[in-house]
């Protein structure tokens, strides 16, 4: 409750004072096998659905601003604070303006090499932190959401690279 009284007011304050974007930042991760729908069958018969062979998963770090921009970055590891250092790098790129970044509590967020780097481009890029068990405050969420709805819509991928191919199709589409 404080968080949205207090801390996110001034922040948006200082946003406006400083000329920054807000972003709201988080991961993902979709997985060929995940059936986000519902399973049918007849009366005494258990529910099915194919599956592939081999465990497909492909991760997502994506951020949203307030204005609706997007940016995002797919990768096949999982999130560490190298990875996460590319994707400020990445995001700095795509702005000349100060981005003011809010993101949930990640262990590759809160990284003393994430720390280093945030004290040498304090002048572009600021990290707030949501506070805890709440994921509902992250607009990035729902981008989550619909992007795990949107993956398998079509049949579910046969390879990891078919996987990337329509997370980041649907990232492009909702990018124009």
């Amino acid at each position: 409750q404080e968080w949205l009284e207090t801390t996110y007011p001034e922040l948006e304050k200082r946003a406006e004072n400083e000329d920054a974007d807000i972003f709201w930042c988080d991961e993902t991760g979709a997985a060929a096998d995940a059936y986000s729908g519902c399973g049918y069958a007849r009366e005494g018969e258990p529910a099915t659905i194919q599956v592939p062979e081999a465990h497909l998963r492909m991760n997502q770090i994506s951020a949203v601003s307030n204005s609706g921009e997007v940016r995002f970055m797919t990768d096949a590891q999982t999130m560490t604070a190298a990875l996460f250092i590319t994707f400020l790098e990445r995001l700095l790129r795509s702005t000349t303006g100060k981005i003011f970044l809010i993101a949930d509590r990640l262990k590759a967020h809160q990284a003393a090499a994430v720390d280093a780097w945030l004290v040498n481009h304090a002048d572009r890029l600021e990290l707030f932190y949501l506070p805890r068990y709440a994921p509902e405050r992250n607009v990035d969420e729902y981008l989550n959401n619909d992007l795990k709805g949107q993956i398998n819509a079509q049949g579910l991928p046969h390879s990891q690279n078919e996987l990337r191919t329509r997370i980041q199709h649907f990232m492009r589409k909702l990018l124009h």
